[in-house]
């Protein structure tokens, strides 16, 4: 037994309430209802649908929530203790000397490179400037000047017309541009108006938890994403989504948790 299912079960019977008849109006499986009021937090689907029940099942009894919450994350904390063992095997202590003698090495043949490449580098940008002052040298030495030999006239050709340069046109070409959605997928969640008790919501938008609650009955979320969206709901039976204006109801069952995600998978 444990002091969260004792409550629990002690404010159901004080006011009257059957199990079946809390599973029904709270639309939590029956089989849920009996392992929170017996402590037996394993046949539970999961720490944070745990903790959407028992939020749910206290507003319906009209307990305090947050006081059920943190006895209910008591008792998971304390039948799942941290055991610590010891290390089987002692940790190596690597010498220090050794790792010296061979970073010095390094460093210095490191250096000695760097050095050889600078003097290969200062010949390499000396080379050019020697060699083209040898070519000019040379070439100079060898022009011969020859005097030029009268030619015959030639009768006097027309002149060739004179050609005229056309620039050409410049064209103007226009290039329409698709302009880039800002959100292209725009999410709406809503919980049915009327008597029933919501539904825990965890919302993420491209692959960030923006939301993470539960929404009471007629209240409604908006989001826009680029890439995609993941709704959970705890109660899906009272939820729909709308995908860029599509309607889609997650569940015709109470008490299903049930995973939505667009674009699917």
């Amino acid at each position: 037994m444990s002091e969260l299912g004792d409550r629990l079960r002690a404010a159901r019977e004080s006011q009257g309430i059957s199990l079946s008849q809390a599973a029904a109006e709270t639309r939590i499986l029956q089989r849920y209802l009996v392992a929170l009021e017996e402590g037996d937090y394993k046949y539970l689907p999961g720490d944070v649908y745990a903790r959407g029940f028992i939020r749910n099942y206290a507003l319906y009894l009209k307990i305090p929530v947050e006081e059920l919450i943190q006895l209910y994350r008591y008792e998971r904390g304390r039948t799942e203790p941290i055991v610590i063992r010891p290390a089987v095997v002692a940790p190596r202590i690597r010498g220090a000397v050794l790792p010296n003698v061979f970073g010095v090495f390094f460093v210095v043949l490191t250096i000695v490179g760097l050095g050889y490449l600078v003097l290969r580098g200062v010949e390499f940008l000396n080379v050019p400037s020697n060699a083209t002052n040898i070519v000019a040298t040379d070439a100079t030495a060898t022009i011969a000047v020859v005097a030029p030999t009268p030619m015959p006239a030639e009768p006097t050709a027309p002149a060739a017309p004179t050609a005229v340069a056309v620039q050409p046109v410049a064209q103007t070409v226009t290039v329409a541009v698709t302009p880039t959605l800002e959100a292209p997928i725009v999410l709406g969640i809503k919980i049915d108006d009327g008597q029933n008790p919501g539904s825990w919501v965890n919302v993420k938008i491209d692959n960030k938890s923006v939301f993470q609650r539960v929404l009471k009955a007629g209240e409604s979320l908006r989001y826009t994403a680029q890439h995609s969206v993941w709704v959970r709901a705890g109660n899906a039976y009272v939820v729909t989504v709308n995908v860029n204006g599509v309607d889609q109801r997650l569940s015709t069952t109470p008490g299903d948790v049930v995973s939505f995600s667009w674009p699917p998978p």
